[in-house]
């Protein structure tokens, strides 16, 4: 009797774990999209890296009291800095990855670090995103979809010469 108690138990706990850790995500954003589109560039140096500019227009500017904090892509997050009151953009840098090691002698490997996920992300499609605002001192998080890719920047390795 015993046995089937803690099991029970143990069942009951990782099913409460499992909902606390379930994204609230309201379906509501607090002002209609005009556009949002993301765009990936990478450095002409490899010491450069990489990164990806997240750029997101609404319609009209966000309600009094309403900021737009962060965005979750990606497997990545930033946060937003605002152009002017309808336009936001967030900036992902990525520096190369020297510190990886990989090897066919997997003793070579040793020491490399566990990439890093957030659960946050780790249930989107590659065209989706969360947008965190605050709202009144509240966290709110809100899906979008079909965000759009335009053209890679690849900028040149050294500056044109005259």
């Amino acid at each position: 009797m015993k046995t089937i108690i803690i099991i029970f138990s143990i069942f009951l706990a990782q099913n409460c774990n499992n909902k606390a850790t379930q994204l609230q995500l309201q379906e509501k954003l607090p002002s209609a999209i005009e556009s949002v589109y993301f765009q990936r560039w990478i450095g002409g140096r490899q010491e450069t890296g990489s990164g990806i500019n997240f750029h997101i227009q609404f319609k009209t500017a966000l309600p009094n009291g309403v900021q737009l904090k962060k965005v979750y892509f990606q497997n990545n997050e930033a946060d937003f800095e605002e152009k002017d009151p309808t336009t936001f953009v967030a900036y992902f840098k990525f520096k190369p990855k020297s510190e990886i090691i990989l090897d066919s002698d997997p003793k070579k490997e040793y020491g490399n670090k566990t990439p890093e996920t957030n659960k946050l992300n780790s249930d989107l499609q590659p065209n989706e995103a969360i947008l965190e605002f605050v709202k009144n001192e509240k966290v709110i998080k809100v899906k979008i979809q079909n965000i759009k890719e335009k053209e890679l920047i690849a900028y040149p390795s050294a500056r044109p010469r005259n």
